[in-house]
């Protein structure tokens, strides 16, 4: 018969790491389907857009892109510690510690860029995120920093305007490739 485990407690095996499913990542990951299916269903709620301002794709194309994307990680987070291996065994230990301060500022961020997209529009947006989180998280070369600012933006404009054929907002100063 096998010996308990180290951290046996109440006659249970604490085996969380060696077992198929990590329990707190499938909470997590419960959550994340219930927020995944409500924007789901918040994106069947979208208007038809008339032919004469169509673009190609409608318009819960792209949300919904996203959160099946969303859905496919997610279904494997339950299984992240077996694609770890050996650090796998010590990923509930390591996430015992706080999370650091940076990642709500990042949030903060990121949130008041989004909320500025209709006032500055999507490529002026696009690069003061490429131009601000490198800063904001300790890189301090110019000459990586505003290529990198410049360059992916611009990229991910041309690729969504022209080959995909998506509208990006202007915002006031009217900033697009198009």
């Amino acid at each position: 018969m096998d010996q308990p485990g180290p951290n046996a407690e109440n006659g249970r095996e604490d085996a969380q790491a060696s077992s198929l499913i990590n329990r707190t990542d499938l909470g997590l990951t419960i959550i994340i389907l219930i927020g995944c299916g409500f924007l789901y269903w918040v994106t069947t709620g979208f208007e038809i857009v008339a032919d004469l301002f169509a673009q190609d794709v409608p318009p819960e194309f792209f949300p919904r892109l996203l959160i099946w994307t969303i859905v496919i990680l997610t279904l494997a987070l339950p299984f992240e510690h077996l694609f770890l291996g050996e650090k796998g065994k010590s990923l509930n230990k390591d996430r015992a510690h706080r999370i650091k301060p940076m990642a709500g500022i990042t949030a903060l961020l990121l949130f008041g860029v989004i909320v500025s997209i209709l006032w500055l529009g999507t490529a002026l947006s696009m690069f003061f995120v490429c131009l601000a989180l490198p800063v904001l998280w300790g890189e301090r070369r110019i000459k990586v920093i505003v290529p990198y600012a410049i360059i992916l933006p611009m990229a991910v404009t041309v690729l969504f305007s022209y080959v995909l054929g998506v509208h990006f907002e202007t915002g006031v100063f009217g900033i697009t490739l198009r």
